[in-house]
């Protein structure tokens, strides 16, 4: 899912309840993930190719060996507002298994459609609480959301997936909480460093 998606989705799933926005999340999650199989599938005929396979030869060698890693390099990414299509492509080279790739992309992609859903309900519900016009606040949700994906672009998800195949799952979420505590409070601190000074 790249940003303009999620920042259009987020004020459209905020006015879907009930049946209706788990139809909505599902139908979206199916989507998004059934586009990037398109780019797993275009990238694995490409792989074919003799200058193609020569180059990626070790990075084949290792998605297929480290399949677990693999599965979670390619949930993280579809469940993250990254560019994504970076992980789907050597994997559609390397011929990851499709069944495996499609599953942990539409994981992912049901997570971050979910929460960007809740992030949508909750974001209208306290703008309309405090009396904020529906005018007002849809573009205010767009911006929220931009925000929200650029702090999450921060996160090391690199690290985050060493760290889940060293420590486990547990460590992992300790480390995606501590990293966003440290983006988020990060400038406050330099703020409040500048004005002391």
């Amino acid at each position: 899912m790249s940003v303009p998606y999620l920042v259009v989705i987020a004020p459209l799933l905020a006015r879907t309840r009930g049946t209706e926005l788990i139809v909505s999340i599902v139908t979206l999650a199916l989507g998004a993930s059934l586009g990037k199989l398109v780019v797993y599938g275009i990238s694995r005929g490409v792989g074919g190719m003799k200058r193609i396979k020569l180059r990626l030869k070790g990075l084949a060698v290792a998605i297929n060996t480290y399949k677990k890693a693999t599965f979670l390099a390619i949930f993280l990414a579809a469940a993250t507002p990254i560019p994504d299509d970076i992980i789907y492509i050597p994997v559609g080279v390397s011929k990851y298994n499709v069944l495996f790739c499609f599953t942990a992309i539409f994981l992912g992609k049901l997570i971050i459609t979910t929460l960007t859903a809740i992030y949508g309900i909750t974001a209208a519900r306290v703008l309309e609480e405090i009396g904020v016009p529906e005018w007002i606040y849809v573009p205010s949700m767009v911006v929220l959301t931009i925000l929200v994906m650029l702090i999450i672009n921060k996160i090391n998800w690199i690290r985050v997936g060493e760290i889940y195949e060293e420590e486990g799952l547990g460590r992992a979420l300790i480390y995606i909480i501590k990293s966003l505590i440290k983006i988020i409070l990060s400038p406050v601190i330099k703020i409040l460093v500048y004005f002391k000074t």
